[in-house]
């Protein structure tokens, strides 16, 4: 705090952003010491908002991405809410209950999150979707919505077509070529259990991402589909073919009920 702010003005967001980085520290040091020897005695990392009267338990990155493999239900004042809740799996016997409406916070430099884990539930059974997104225009954008379509064709019954229409921007810089990529995904799909479609708009107002489905969800992600860092492309990458292997953007996530 004496280096970053020298004559102590600092705004409360900043002093939060600091206070929890360095209890982030501290608190992977002590873990790592409660593993080796469970005698020493477990503490509560957290600090309480003077301005809201909440105590606010830190976590380290690891415990978010791995809840399960953490030893959150030993930390005291641990809660239910210390990781992103993410819908049930497709799939499984939980997938059977009602989907719920769902607002998720990822991290920066997250692993794990993949788009079957975020938001595969709520595209399920969903035969006509809408993607919107002003950024599909780089080669890395333009193949992230080509694993969403793989994900869609996943999901498929044999037998049956799911339609994807993308509204999205024309690269300013590199417009033939973004239309070619576009084209080699539409006619790669031909014959398929998904169609796509696409398009330009044109407008100044364009921003919002989503992706809005037949069966009454909207999905909005304020960053779109573009939730990866930078990884290397290549038939011998692990990160190149699974997604959950990749570092996240921070980004957030919102699935809400348009319908019904």
């Amino acid at each position: 705090m004496k280096v970053l702010f020298p004559d102590g003005s600092c705004s409360p967001v900043e002093v939060e952003e600091l206070l929890a980085f360095s209890m982030e520290g501290r608190k992977r040091v002590k873990d790592q010491i409660l593993k080796i020897d469970e005698t020493f005695a477990p503490v509560t990392f957290s600090y309480t908002d003077r301005r809201s009267g909440n105590a606010i338990t830190v976590l380290t990155l690891e415990e978010k991405q791995h809840p399960s493999l953490a030893r959150l239900s030993d930390e005291p004042g641990a809660t239910e809410d210390a990781s992103p809740m993410l819908p049930v799996a497709v799939g499984t016997t939980a997938a059977a209950q009602p989907l719920q409406p769902v607002h998720l916070v990822i991290p920066e430099n997250s692993k794990g999150y993949s788009y079957r884990r975020l938001f595969a539930a709520y595209l399920e059974n969903a035969r006509d979707i809408v993607v919107l997104d002003p950024y599909v225009r780089a080669f890395g954008q333009i193949r992230n919505f080509m694993e969403l379509v793989q994900l869609l064709h996943e999901l498929t019954p044999e037998g049956e077509e799911t339609k994807v229409r993308l509204v999205t921007k024309s690269d300013p810089s590199r417009p033939v070529e973004q239309d070619d990529n576009l084209r080699k995904i539409q006619d790669s799909c031909a014959g398929s259990r998904v169609s796509v479609e696409y398009e330009y708009d044109t407008s100044d107002s364009f921003h919002a991402r989503s992706l809005t489905t037949d069966t009454g969800w909207k999905i909005s992600l304020d960053r779109g589909l573009d939730i990866y860092q930078r990884y290397e492309i290549s038939p011998f990458s692990l990160a190149s073919g699974v997604q959950e292997e990749r570092l996240t953007k921070a980004f957030e996530m919102t699935c809400l009920r348009t319908t019904g």
